[in-house]
């Protein structure tokens, strides 16, 4: 009777369960998202607005390059040179990895990111249409391999705009 009442027990036992009993930070399916944000998006929009006459612009940068790094690659290398106007002329980029790091990443779009070169323009200037023109021109121009540019602004850009033709690529916003 009690080797029965044993083996009951163990098979209804599982790590995992113990650990979630524990830890439950550490398992992303026991934490509650709360429904409401805690920033309004009025006091968002106006905070992005405003960035570059608080001169915030490296801020919104490192914010750009973190929120990248878990929507899109981890893999990302920040800019090192001078601000505005970096002789490498992007603000973040990509590095190759191996396929078995990839495969553990839990954020980002995975195998292309550790295999492509991405570059990555970031910016908070309210005349964000030449920039993006002028960003896209000085990375083409470095020929260093790029296959996706991604360009990243404060301001807010139109659906019907976020896809322009320029006169070399065609480039779209998300």
């Amino acid at each position: 009777m009690a080797e029965k009442y044993h083996q009951s027990e163990s098979a209804s036992f599982r790590p995992s369960d113990f650990m979630r009993a524990r830890r439950p930070y550490l398992f992303s399916d026991t934490q509650q998202v709360a429904g409401e944000p805690l920033l309004g998006r009025s006091l968002l929009e106006y905070h992005l607005e405003t960035l570059t006459s608080r001169s915030q612009e490296k801020d919104f940068e490192h914010f750009c390059r973190k929120l990248a790094e878990k929507e899109l690659c981890p893999n990302l290398l920040p800019q090192t040179g001078p601000t505005g106007g970096g002789d490498s002329k992007v603000d973040s980029e990509t590095y190759p990895v191996s396929d078995a790091v990839s495969l553990r990443w839990y954020e980002g779009v995975g195998r292309e990111a550790a295999s492509e070169r991405w570059a990555f323009a970031i910016s908070a200037k309210q005349q964000w249409r030449p920039k993006v023109r002028s960003d896209v021109q000085g990375i083409v121009g470095k020929q260093r391999g790029y296959t996706l540019i991604y360009f990243i602004s404060s301001r807010y850009i139109k659906d019907k705009d976020r896809a322009i033709k320029t006169g070399f690529i065609s480039l779209v916003f998300y």
